[in-house]
């Protein structure tokens, strides 16, 4: 009996990859590389997220695999369980504003004259996004979209309060900034780049440590979530591993196809066998497409 060794266990994967010494020498380390048929395969978890889509690559095991692994995720120090939990919380907030908004829309930055208590600044962006709400109303727009987060607000930190939103576009931005009422507002507008919004999602939650918190609106479309055994065989897996990116480019080409390579990392470990690897590709326009058949 096949059991699953989901995406969950990646804390028993290095986080470092490879070795500088492997990347040199384009090696596969061959004492984890005993992939047998029937007992051992690769999952892929695909997430489309606008025009960029991330995916997992990682083992299924035997039964007395999957309870050694379940024995090593007993030893695993709570720190790297919470560093890989921060990661994969700013994992989500990337795929949220990557699939919710593009160049139309903009990144508002809100800052205060005198800085309030934050459960103040709470009910003064709360205020604003209901100014901003019946104003595109009157304007006969879509329903706002938004995610923001409050900074500054750390236990035990003064510092002054301020908030980053992504929000939907359509309004001149000093329309945006007029509404604002507690002190400056600045907006510019998104500009995607082959990681999509990544870099500015991270930049808006870059102090949440230990909890949620950011808030968005209710409307926010979800990214779509896709997992199949037989995306990718364990040669597939194999060739991706052994050389990035060239290998890697290839294979994934061919996997999703109308998508273009970004980026791919292989996490090996010390306690299980076989790879997680985890990557990103973004969706090429019609165009590009014809170029590349040819």
């Amino acid at each position: 009996m096949v059991h699953k060794l989901g995406y969950e266990y990646e804390a028993l994967f290095d986080v470092q990859g490879l070795t500088e010494l492997e990347k040199s020498m384009g090696l596969w380390r061959t004492e984890r590389s005993d992939i047998l048929r029937g007992r051992m395969g690769y999952r892929t978890k695909t997430t489309k997220a606008g025009r960029m889509l991330e995916f997992d690559i990682y083992p299924v095991y035997g039964r007395s695999q999957e309870q050694a692994a379940r024995q090593a995720m007993k030893q695993v120090s709570p720190e790297r369980m919470q560093r890989i939990n921060l990661r994969n919380a700013q994992r989500r907030i990337i795929q949220l504003a990557n699939c919710n908004f593009t160049d139309s829309d903009v990144h508002l930055t809100l800052t205060y004259a005198q800085a309030p208590e934050y459960e103040q600044a709470q009910k003064d962006v709360r205020n604003f996004l209901a100014r901003l709400k019946r104003l595109r109303k009157r304007l006969g727009l879509p329903e706002l979209k938004y995610i923001y987060a409050i900074e500054g607000n750390e236990e035990g930190v003064k510092r002054r309060l301020h908030v980053h939103m992504l929000i939907s576009g359509g309004i001149e931005r000093e329309e945006i900034e007029k509404l604002w009422q507690r002190g400056y507002a600045n907006c510019d507008r998104l500009q995607p780049n082959e990681h999509g919004l990544a870099e500015i999602a991270r930049y808006i939650i870059k102090e949440q440590r230990n909890r949620r918190k950011w808030c968005s609106s209710k409307n926010l479309k979800k990214p779509q979530v896709r997992v199949s055994n037989t995306k990718l065989s364990c040669a597939k897996v194999r060739r991706i591993a052994r050389e990035l990116p060239l290998e890697a480019k290839e294979v994934l080409r061919k996997a999703y196809p109308g998508y273009e390579y970004v980026e791919c990392q292989v996490h090996y470990s010390d306690r299980v066998n076989g790879v997680y690897i985890r990557g990103t590709m973004r969706r090429i326009d019609r165009e590009q497409q014809e170029r590349l058949r040819t």
